[in-house]
């Protein structure tokens, strides 16, 4: 494996920003990067440090579009549990896909997808649906159980169109049982939270919790990447010249993995996601096939800069 090159520490060169705090902190966990750090960027390539070229990037992944589902209620509530049901999707009026035909939209800017077809027949059969939509395609993630619940089995399909392409045992996070969606190498790529299975134990006042295990697991091509690989957990897949590339774990360490052999050293966190954008930050490859990204091993941020081209 070639050593990348680790040429500064964000302590004494940029401010780390957390989104709901107008104080910068550096010691806390990355949340979001100002607009300074492009600056830094830029001095440090004029100086020569890096060779990562920010005027020159290209697209290494391809998110999704997030959609949500059109809910019809008896009463004309959404409250009301048990007498609603989704009849259809939309697609919010400034982030629609360029395939998608809308109708009417709502006074929230959610549009009526009219075209591709909803699933109904699908959704009809889950407890719990969400939706992405890419191309002219509609991915449904959904359960036939209540989200989240021990006594269920867990089991979370993804359907594209009418058609099941993946089953497996996941957990509910705070919001889905997806992280990311994105289209990589014009092939749908999953992240998704693999459930291990659930602790019981006893709190201090003696009442039983269960607690579940997880990791962080990609779904791309027919395959998960951490058996594939043979890895702890695996996150922000992305492809250069045709191959494949994306965060890999083992034994608590964070490294880079590309075309099939790991690129980097370890680290404790490497960030892939902002909480104030849509877009993924600091992951960016540029023309020349350089990646550039942000990294922290104990206290101390990193730059951490890799040319993809010496592992092709």
């Amino acid at each position: 494996m070639k050593t990348p090159l680790i040429f500064a520490t964000l302590a004494t060169t940029i401010l780390l920003s957390n989104c709901s705090n107008s104080e910068f902190d550096t010691t806390d966990v990355v949340k979001s990067i100002p607009p300074s750090s492009y600056k830094e960027i830029d001095r440090l390539k004029k100086e020569g440090t890096i060779s990562y070229d920010q005027e020159n990037q290209i697209s290494i992944r391809t998110p999704m579009y997030h959609l949500q589902g059109e809910v019809k209620c008896e009463d004309d509530t959404k409250d009301a549990r048990g007498t609603c049901e989704t009849v259809g999707i939309e697609a919010y009026q400034n982030y629609i896909p360029p395939e998608y035909k809308t109708d009417k939209c709502d006074s929230d800017g959610w549009c009526s997808v009219i075209q591709p077809k909803f699933p109904k027949d699908i959704v009809g059969n889950l407890d719990w649906a969400e939706f992405y939509g890419f191309g002219e395609d509609v991915y449904t993630i959904g359960s036939v159980n209540r989200p989240g619940d021990p006594t269920g089995d867990n089991t979370y399909q993804i359907f594209k169109n009418n058609e099941e392409i993946f089953s497996h045992q996941m957990f509910f996070g705070e919001e889905s049982v997806v992280e990311d969606a994105s289209q990589v190498l014009d092939s749908p790529a999953f992240t998704f939270y693999d459930l291990g299975g659930w602790l019981e134990g006893w709190d201090s006042n003696g009442n039983a919790f269960t607690t579940p295990t997880f990791s962080r697991n990609i779904w791309y091509k027919d395959e998960t990447l951490n058996q594939k690989y043979d890895m702890n957990a695996s996150s922000y897949l992305f492809a250069f010249e045709n191959k494949i590339g994306f965060v890999g774990e083992k034994g608590g360490k964070k490294f880079f993995f590309f075309n099939g052999q790991k690129i980097s050293a370890d680290f404790d966190e490497i960030t892939t996601n902002s909480c104030c954008a849509g877009t993924a930050y600091p992951i960016e490859v540029d023309k020349n096939g350089i990646l550039l990204s942000l990294a922290k091993r104990g206290e101390i941020y990193y730059f951490v800069e890799v040319d993809l081209n010496q592992f092709l």
